[in-house]
């Protein structure tokens, strides 16, 4: 296990973040239908670049949320070549090819191997442009009323690019910090799903 633990920071952090996703929940007065709050599925592709302490790296990415259960595809240098990350209800499970390791859920995933504990069911809102629906201690909006910065769950983030994908306003990078830990996703393409 000691051969994936400098390279799974990356799916730590990622995945950890991504969590088990559930139908969102708007907060009182966001209502709106064909808004952000609505997208349960969608495809994405992007890059992610990560840093956790000494440690740091990059990848490209494919995302494929459905509802409760969703798959990342990772690749480029990981220091393992390519990797998937496959959720569901009780289930987390990542796949590098040499090895399979899965637990109840991504935190606990990311718990087992690595050691940090990270948020779970934030960057499923965040990557929609989204506070996630738990305590949020700062919150700002551009001129357009997209979210440009939030703080939660101990992260600071700052949202920008955001781009018009069948009339939905969804940012295109994503950078976000906690102590010793950053990220940040540039996204190449988004496909909302029915």
């Amino acid at each position: 296990m000691t051969s994936l633990r400098v390279p799974l920071l990356l799916f730590a952090v990622f995945v950890s973040l991504a969590g088990c996703q559930s139908r969102p929940v708007p907060p009182a007065g966001e209502e709106v239908p064909g808004s952000a709050w609505a997208l349960a599925s969608w495809n994405l592709a992007g890059r992610l670049g990560y840093r956790a302490g000494n440690e740091g790296g990059s990848a490209s990415l494919d995302w494929q949320q459905r509802d409760s259960a969703g798959v990342i595809r990772f690749s480029g240098p990981l220091g393992f070549g390519s990797a998937a990350i496959h959720w569901q209800p009780g289930l987390a499970t990542l796949s590098t090819g040499r090895e399979t390791v899965s637990a109840g859920d991504p935190t606990s995933l990311a718990l087992q191997l690595t050691g940090l504990l990270l948020p779970v069911d934030a960057l499923q809102y965040w990557v929609r442009g989204l506070p996630a629906p738990t305590d949020t201690d700062h919150l700002a909006r551009d001129d357009n009323g997209d979210l440009s910065q939030l703080e939660q769950l101990g992260w600071q983030l700052e949202l920008t690019r955001y781009q018009d994908y069948l009339g939905l306003r969804l940012p295109g990078k994503i950078r976000a910090q906690r102590d010793d830990q950053r990220f940040t996703l540039l996204i190449r393409h988004w496909e909302p799903l029915p």
